[in-house]
């Protein structure tokens, strides 16, 4: 059965079409092509880790919720006291991580993907795809 796409929200409806043909990098298409897929088709209720904080120096993690919300947090083991709650991708992309404490580098989470590489996202950590309950 197929399912309809997800609407996206104006600001990441926005956001995707104003990054085609401006990508830095391959990563970076990458990345931005993944996240609209995922927005329009494959909805979490039991959350997406993109970026994990056990895996960068800079423990920042990134969670999608439902179809386009999204924590942005710092710090293993802090049990989400370091952490913003978005509704969208856009929002969390210009999110500053240094006017929130996480880091002493005034970036937003956009310019901190880009400086590694997007070398921390991993696009299959979407639990409810791991469980098989996309199905219901």
């Amino acid at each position: 059965m197929k399912r309809e796409k997800h609407r996206l929200s104006r600001e990441d409806s926005a956001l995707f079409e104003s990054m085609k043909g401006r990508y830095v990098s391959e990563n970076e298409a990458e990345f931005f092509r993944k996240m609209q897929h995922k927005e329009e088709q494959e909805i979490t209720g039991l959350n997406e880790l993109l970026v994990s904080e056990y895996e960068n120096d800079d423990e920042i993690y990134l969670v999608r919720e439902y179809y386009e919300e999204y924590l942005v947090g710092h710090g293993i083991g802090t049990d989400g006291a370091e952490e913003e709650h978005v509704m969208t991708l856009s929002d969390a992309l210009s999110l500053n991580l240094k006017e929130l404490g996480f880091i002493d580098r005034d970036l937003t989470l956009l310019e901190w993907l880009r400086e590694s590489g997007y070398r921390y996202v991993n696009y299959d950590r979407n639990y409810d795809l791991k469980r098989g309950s996309q199905e219901l």
